[in-house]
This record gives C-alpha cells, structure tokens and sequence, in this order.
C-alpha cells in the first residue's frame, strides 16, 4: 500500500511481511530514505506520525534565512549535527531545527532530513548516509535529495498513514481501533 508518491513524498505498508513490526518503505524525491532498515514498532511508528502532522496543517512562511532546498539543507544540516554549536535561544538557526523531518527513530537514523515550509508548498530534502547508526561524524555519500510537494498532499499522505498505522497496531494487539 502505497500513500502519497516515491517520487514527492510517499510511504509503503507492507503489512504482511513481520508479525510484530510494521514494515514501511518512506521516499523522498525518488530515494528510498530507510533501505536498511524498515520495520517500525507500531506505537513508536504511530507516535511519531501524530507529532508530525500539527507540524503542517497551517501553511507557514519559509524559515529566515531561506535561499533554496539545497542550500537551507546544506545549512541545517550542519547545525543540527555540529556538536560544537553555541547558539541558544531564538534565531534563525532554531527556526531550521524544528524543520527536522524523519526523526522516526532507529528506522531512520540513516537519513538527515527536513522539510522547509513554504506557504502551501513544504520543501522535503535529505541525505542518506551509510554506516549503521546515526549520521554524526559522518561523510555525506551524495548530495541532497529533493522534492517539493503541497503541504495538503504531506498532510493526506502523513494521516493516511496515521490511519493504517492505527489499524495495523490495533489489528497486531488483538483489538478494535
């Protein structure tokens, strides 16, 4: 079951192959961002789908300092993993960081993500990273990925997936959603 697309934003269920887990592919701009690992823990999955969706039900202005996908990744992505950093308090740079994305536990720990809002449109970019574990101290194995999706269409594509993921889990523990 396929929800919003691989090549904008899309997240496959494949609930038939683990008895405990669930199994969800996630893609971005064509990229298959958790190829290593895709078996979720149901409440952990679904958590993680509910503090996502407040996120982008209102349309929101692109964070300061904004100048492309690209760039503003580039930037965030330095910040966020730099262990050196001495920023404290609002700014730009905290603004960046609540544009974090992904951070869907060890399923994705592979993939630096985020998702730039711009009005009505969300800006998805990441990287995916090899190794094991999560991407700090790590060598960027290829530029950023990409794509730019309606904030409608994030927002449909996370709540149908809130919906399986509620069902599977419920399904999984024997009751009714």
């Amino acid at each position: 079951m396929l929800f919003g697309s691989r090549d904008g934003f899309g997240l496959e269920f494949h609930p038939e192959r683990e008895r405990q887990l669930l199994c969800v592919d996630i893609f971005i701009g064509g990229l298959h961002v958790n190829v290593w690992d895709n078996a979720f823990y149901p409440p952990l999955l679904v958590k993680k789908l509910k503090d996502e969706l407040p996120r982008f039900r209102k349309p929101l202005a692109a964070p300061e300092g904004f100048t492309s996908p690209v760039e503003t990744f580039r930037v965030a992505e330095n910040r966020a993993y730099d262990d050196t950093r001495t920023w404290t308090g609002p700014g730009p740079e905290e603004a960046l960081e609540r544009c974090a994305f992904l951070e869907w536990g060890e399923c994705t720990d592979d993939v630096s993500a985020f998702a730039f809002p711009d009005g009505d449109r969300m800006h998805l970019a990441c990287r995916v990273r090899d190794g094991g574990g999560a991407p700090w101290g790590t060598e960027p194995l290829r530029e950023p990925t990409v794509a730019t999706v309606s904030r409608a269409s994030l927002v449909e594509t996370l709540e149908q997936c809130l919906a399986v993921a509620e069902r599977e889990w419920s399904a999984r523990r024997g009751t009714q959603p």
